[in-house]
């Protein structure tokens, strides 16, 4: 009789450690996010398999929620739509980052505590979910540590969401063509580009596209960086043609420009483009020569030293640096 006295302690040892797994796999699944309790049933059957829950499974779901709040001091709560979200781990909050991390972690969610990032409600909730797995001491010096003021230029435009997944999700994959607010003309304006990539600058979100068509000749063969909250999304397509896997060359100019001596006496100048090189002069100034593939963008960086930067290379950025200098005048002449 012996014998099948063990084979009975052995069957509830197994049974006892699968509904210990079954309720860390809860904790697990409610990171995700709330669910109803038919839900979390079908996906701890999808995980292990259907005998993971017996046949009255409610109720052995009812005796885990009551398990994991006494046990682990788990918060558990009904929200209005009937799902279940896991509000407070309790003793689970097993994520004990060292202080420098933690100092990353204040540094990521002063960034993230406004403005209309790409995907900034979904970093938040990421840092929500990072931020609940710290032990409440560890949570108290997070916020402690939150001291640092992060100014940077917000874009007054939100970028729709489900547009931004569009273009992520065909990058060097297939042409698209869309209608674009260019400010070049009063009336959007019909585009046929291969997208490249997505770039954040200045606060704005960028497509850069090499540009098949557009009313403007010039931009034509070249790659454009689009305002990504300035492409009208429902006149959004995407070609069934797989793109090359080459696209054509960027054109790449040399660049070379001066800064005076009130802004690189110091020898610690910003290199903003590729491939950047500084020679010190005795007197304090310094010449820079380096690359760039983007005019309009190298333009804009350079105008910020005003008078303490003289472009000297290309030809094509002088004369744009000109133009803009004599239409500022007449602005201000005004």
């Amino acid at each position: 009789m012996a014998t099948p006295r063990s084979r009975r302690g052995r069957g509830q040892k197994r049974s006892s450690a699968l509904t210990v797994q079954r309720r860390l796999w809860l904790i697990s699944r409610f990171v995700r996010g709330p669910a109803t309790p038919a839900e979390l049933i079908a996906d701890a059957r999808r995980t292990f398999d259907s005998s993971i829950y017996p046949p009255n499974a409610l109720v052995a779901l009812r005796h885990d929620f009551n398990a994991l709040r006494n046990e682990f001091l788990c918060t558990i709560e009904r929200q209005p739509d009937g799902r279940y979200a896991l509000t407070d781990f309790g003793r689970l909050t097993l994520l004990n980052l060292p202080d420098e991390e933690l100092e990353a972690l204040a540094f990521l969610t002063s960034l993230f505590s406004e403005g209309s990032w790409p995907n900034g409600l979904q970093v938040r909730s990421l840092l929500d979910h990072v931020i609940a797995l710290l032990p409440p001491e560890r949570r108290a010096n997070l916020r402690q540590q939150q001291n640092m003021d992060i100014e940077l230029p917000q874009s007054s435009a939100t970028v729709d969401p489900q547009l931004l997944s569009r273009l992520r999700r065909n990058l060097r994959r297939h042409a698209l063509r869309f209608l674009y607010r260019s400010t070049f003309s009063q009336e959007p304006e019909a585009h046929r580009v291969a997208p490249v990539r997505l770039l954040m600058r200045d606060g704005h979100t960028y497509l850069e596209a090499y540009c098949y068509s557009s009313p403007h000749q010039a931009t034509v063969g070249r790659y454009i960086p689009y305002r990504v909250d300035r492409i009208i999304p429902d006149s959004l397509h995407v070609e069934r043609r797989v793109l090359p896997p080459e696209l054509p060359p960027r054109k790449v100019w040399s660049l070379r420009y001066w800064l005076s001596p009130q802004v690189a006496r110091n020898r610690d100048v910003a290199l903003w483009f590729p491939n950047s090189a500084v020679t010190y002069h005795p007197d304090g100034s310094a010449e820079i020569v380096a690359q760039t593939s983007d005019l309009w963008q190298a333009e804009q960086i350079l105008l910020r030293y005003r008078e303490h930067c003289r472009v000297l290379e290309p030809d094509e950025l002088v004369a744009m640096i000109r133009q803009t200098i004599e239409r500022m005048r007449a602005v201000y002449a005004e």
